[in-house]
């Protein structure tokens, strides 16, 4: 078993806890546009964090590893999820199932044959591919501003693209924002003993500022548009990136100094599998049980913030209860143990 990083996990863990706040329809809009400036972005931050293909000798090896790791879990998540979906949530659309459709959305996964939220396996894996040729070769300082200035323009016209309702199987416009903070991650591990001191809790009031501001002046001057990386909503460009980076360093502040957490620990291994399941199914239900409540009790449900925490909260534990009941089997992974943890 490989050694794991502590405050990597639990950054990980506190990631997954803010996309399911996220994709809550409860979540209140300042909140809202303050989480999707970062959470994504420290996603793939953290996956450039404990990249390393330097230990991989050639690159088919490197392929298949990334291939088990994050294109089979999406194939076969997809299908346990639309399986779920249709024979226990939907079952009188059984009926009206039409497979050739199935597969098509599985197959291509653009903006118009999306399935569900996994459209960040299939860019994450295209990034991994890319950042292989990138991390493999030895750069000078020229090279590296040439590489970063060129991810930087191919975002941009990835914007254009997108905007023109060109719609790229599995999302490739994506990959280059995502590679940008993938190499960033993979930059701060290898620099982590000079910018130590930087992680002091005596930075962390500057980065949440710095996030807090830099976000909610992107919203104000991108037409009160809140940044989605799935729709191409960046924003401006220099506070989309101030915003994400500074975010991403309050989370690394905020964890490296704490005392692990066994729980946060915990989901931060399981990322994947929540990712996979919370969504579709869990959310789903929790948000119905919510409703159905909130109609009774309606004093407990009156502040957006507390039917907010209330839902993750029993997300999460919705999730948890499914990756146990599949512990030590191999489904839906096929691949490995659902009880085994995520890269």
């Amino acid at each position: 078993m490989k050694n794991r990083i502590g405050y990597i996990d639990m950054s990980k863990g506190l990631a997954i806890i803010l996309v399911i706040i996220g994709h809550s329809s409860f979540v209140p809009n300042n909140a809202k546009l303050l989480l999707y400036a970062f959470h994504i972005p420290l996603f793939f931050f953290l996956s450039g964090f404990t990249l390393n293909v330097r230990k991989y000798e050639t690159f088919s090896g490197y392929c298949l590893n990334k291939v088990k790791s994050l294109v089979v879990p999406f194939f076969l998540l997809n299908s346990f999820v639309f399986l779920f979906q249709l024979f226990v949530m939907y079952p009188d659309q059984v009926l009206s199932f039409n497979i050739l459709h199935f597969i098509k959305q599985l197959l291509l996964s653009d903006r118009l044959h999306i399935y569900f939220q996994l459209w960040f396996l299939n860019v994450l894996f295209l990034s991994h591919v890319f950042s292989y040729f990138i991390l493999k070769r030895r750069w000078n300082v020229g090279q590296w501003v040439i590489i970063i200035l060129s991810l930087l323009v191919l975002v941009y016209l990835g914007q254009k693209v997108y905007n023109r309702e060109y719609y790229l199987i599995w999302n490739i416009d994506l990959v280059p924002v995502a590679l940008i903070f993938i190499l960033l991650g993979v930059w701060t591990k290898n620099n982590l003993h000079q910018l130590e001191k930087y992680f002091s809790i005596y930075f962390l009031p500057i980065g949440l500022i710095l996030t807090n501001y830099s976000s909610k002046l992107n919203y104000r001057v991108s037409g009160y548009q809140i940044v989605d990386l799935y729709y191409q909503q960046i924003g401006n460009h220099f506070l989309f990136y101030i915003a994400a980076i500074s975010g991403i360093w309050s989370v690394l502040i905020f964890f490296k100094t704490l005392p692990e957490s066994s729980i946060m620990k915990s989901i931060g291994q399981k990322t994947l599998i929540y990712y996979g399941v919370h969504s579709p199914i869990v959310l789903v239900l929790v948000e119905k049980l919510v409703k159905e409540l909130s109609t009774k009790y309606t004093g407990i449900f009156v502040n957006q913030y507390i039917t907010t925490i209330f839902v993750a909260i029993l997300t999460i534990l919705g999730c948890e209860l499914i990756v146990r009941m599949f512990r030590g089997t191999n489904f839906p992974f096929g691949i490995k143990r659902v009880g085994e943890k995520d890269e």
